[in-house]
């Protein structure tokens, strides 16, 4: 049995409580609804994205000749990101959310990402391919080890704003560009440059394909979520200042 899906879920729901309890601070429980609908369009997502890797979509010849690896996991960015480009309000939300969450949260919650030692497992039973691991897994795997420091760091007050900015940046370059350029250069294909086996279509094989089209882009969203608005938290204190 897989954990993926288990970890989307709690991704989700994570976003969703956050939601929620935002809007009970401010006592504005409608202002709620705009996330909610949001987590819900992802979750939406979520659904299908998973239904095509389970009925072997993004394996197929006719795909893999597009080159899918270079662009297969912006889909899943447009997917995120146009809602909040077309409605302010709902940027203007995104922004509450971060301001009224205790930073640690949301550090807490990339400790998550210690999910990769089930890649690291595979990886030493020769189900995944070793390549991708050692030179994302592993950092992947590091950095969520690092959310428990960082964590403990933000909690007692020994973290400012622009490290945890700085934190967050860097668990979104571990992914972006290298990850996408990896499953390609392991996919079938004339750029392919590991061919060891098992190859990247183990990483783009149900379920483990729910990771790179929805698991893994919400933690690096949710990084550059968090490191936007401190950018703006910055700049807005500057300007007072």
């Amino acid at each position: 049995m897989s954990l993926t899906p288990i970890l989307v879920a709690v991704e989700l729901g994570f976003l969703l409580a956050l939601a929620v309890r935002g809007a009970r601070l401010s006592e504005q429980l409608r202002a709620a609804w705009p996330v909610i609908l949001y987590v819900a369009w992802l979750a939406a997502y979520a659904v299908i994205t998973s239904v095509l890797g389970a009925e072997g979509v993004y394996l197929r010849e006719d795909v893999l000749r597009l080159y899918p690896g270079f662009w297969l996991q912006l889909v899943t960015v447009a997917v995120a990101l146009v809602p909040l480009l077309l409605f302010g309000s709902l940027r203007q939300l995104a922004r509450e959310v971060v301001d009224r969450t205790p930073l640690h949260w949301f550090a807490w919650f990339h400790g998550l990402r210690i999910g990769a030692l089930g890649t690291a497992y595979k990886t030493a039973i020769g189900e995944f391919p070793a390549y991708f691991e050692y030179l994302v897994g592993v950092p992947d795997l590091l950095f969520g080890l690092s959310a428990l420091w960082v964590a403990e760091r933000l909690r007692r007050g020994r973290m400012g704003e622009r490290g945890f900015l700085l934190w967050n940046l860097i668990g979104a370059l571990i992914i972006v560009p290298s990850a996408p350029i990896l499953i390609q250069l392991g996919l079938p294909g004339p750029l392919q440059l590991f061919t060891a086996q098992p190859d990247a279509r183990a990483i783009m094989t149900y379920p483990m394909s729910i990771a790179p089209m929805i698991g893994v882009p919400l933690f690096v969203l949710i990084n550059l979520w968090v490191a936007w608005r401190l950018w703006e938290r910055g700049n807005e204190t500057a300007r007072h200042a």
